[in-house]
């Protein structure tokens, strides 16, 4: 018990250490016009007439991956022009990574499912109370909503990076819950396609 709580601890303070950084000092190069250094303009995202779903998928799938890999320091691609390797989708990112045991214990012990709204969600039943403590309730709390919170800033983050619409958002949502699924381990439960708890089966 102690274990968990120390690890939980860390991770938030891992997200608070990373989430405020110092200011840094003007460079005093940057008062003297640049002619020709094309990589100091500003990079935009293409103009898109539709959502590029095919090259969210991959993002989707790299990041998760990544997450799942527990990797900290994750190397960002940009298929088809997008925007990704932004400080909010970053942190976002490395926070998973560094807290993704924590979700999958949670996964493991049956009392949470992953929600087709690409965020996680307690399941507070009877079974779950009688199991734990107020304080290790309070806990998971704390960690759930922090890993919903560090999904949410890579969802956002994609949309305002790459000037998407929030229209947008439902559908990295669950773009973002399909690539996840195929992280998930046998026995770990998720929302079916009609809105009920389904579980991972077993492989064959």
């Amino acid at each position: 018990m102690r274990s968990r709580i120390a690890v939980v601890a860390v991770v938030a303070l891992l997200g608070l250490a990373c989430s405020s950084t110092p200011p840094k000092e003007k460079d005093k190069s940057a008062d003297q016009p640049a002619a020709s250094d094309k990589s100091a303009e500003k990079v935009e995202p293409p103009k898109f007439t539709e959502l590029p779903v095919g090259a969210l998928r991959a993002i989707a799938a790299d990041i998760e991956r990544q997450v799942v890999e527990a990797n900290r320091e994750p190397k960002l691609s940009a298929p088809d022009g997008l925007i990704v390797d932004t400080p909010r989708i970053r942190q976002g990112a490395r926070t998973r990574a560094a807290r993704i045991e924590l979700v999958n214990a949670m996964l493991d012990s049956g009392n949470a499912w992953e929600r087709d709204n690409g965020r996680i969600w307690i399941l507070r039943t009877a079974a779950y109370k009688a199991a734990t403590t107020s304080r290790q309730r309070d806990i998971d709390a704390i960690m759930i909503n922090g890993e919903n919170m560090d999904r949410w800033a890579i969802y956002e983050g994609l949309v305002e990076a790459n000037h998407l619409g929030h229209g947008a958002l439902s559908e990295i949502e669950k773009i973002f819950f399909e690539a996840r699924q195929k992280h998930m381990k046998p026995g770990q439960k998720y929302e079916s396609s009609n809105g009920d708890q389904a579980t991972i089966a077993a492989a064959q």
